[in-house]
């Protein structure tokens, strides 16, 4: 089984197949960016099928730097108890 590897400055969603209710996101996956400095950092992406009032669809979602998860951890304070994702 390969593990899929995100090229600079591109970002990829897969269906998300854990989903249990509607506070999970349909989507999840990560964005690859080159920072002006020329550092390379990876985000995490979470997304939801939405709808406006006047019934147009989107998707919207949220970023976030991939280290952030790492820091968080059940042993750390910030972590304890917390998803955050």
């Amino acid at each position: 089984m390969s593990t899929y590897t995100p090229k600079p400055n591109t970002w990829t969603l897969f269906p998300n197949k854990y989903k249990k209710d509607e506070t999970h996101p349909d989507f999840s996956g990560t964005a690859m960016l080159t920072l002006p400095d020329g550092t390379q950092a990876e985000y995490k992406l979470t997304a939801w099928k939405r709808v406006t009032k006047s019934d147009v669809k989107f998707i919207g979602g949220f970023i976030k730097i991939k280290e952030a998860q790492r820091e968080l951890t059940p042993e750390s304070p910030e972590g304890a108890g917390e998803n955050p994702w």
